[in-house]
């Protein structure tokens, strides 16, 4: 039995020997990606201004879209009132 244990002991010692290069070797970020991961980010900022800036123009044009809709329905009325003046 311990010498069984011994082979699986020694077993686990060596795949754990080679399997560290490779989960080392993979963790690592080059600077390459670091960079790109860089650019994206100010990418996605940039664009998630303009959906914030652009967002607020169409709340502006909306606002003056809605007083102009006002105004046509006060100049109409006017017009319908001027109209039924002229006809009696």
């Amino acid at each position: 039995m311990s010498r069984r244990f011994a082979i699986s002991r020694r077993l686990r010692i060596g795949l754990a020997a080679l399997a560290l290069p490779l989960v080392v070797g993979c963790g690592g970020v080059s600077q390459e990606e670091m960079a790109a991961l860089d650019t994206q980010r100010l990418a996605t900022e940039a664009a998630e201004q303009q959906v914030v800036d652009l967002q607020a123009e169409k709340a502006g044009l909306e606002r003056q879209l809605a007083e102009k809709k006002s105004a046509k329905n006060a100049l109409e009325q006017k017009l319908t009132a001027t109209k039924a003046n002229l006809n009696n």
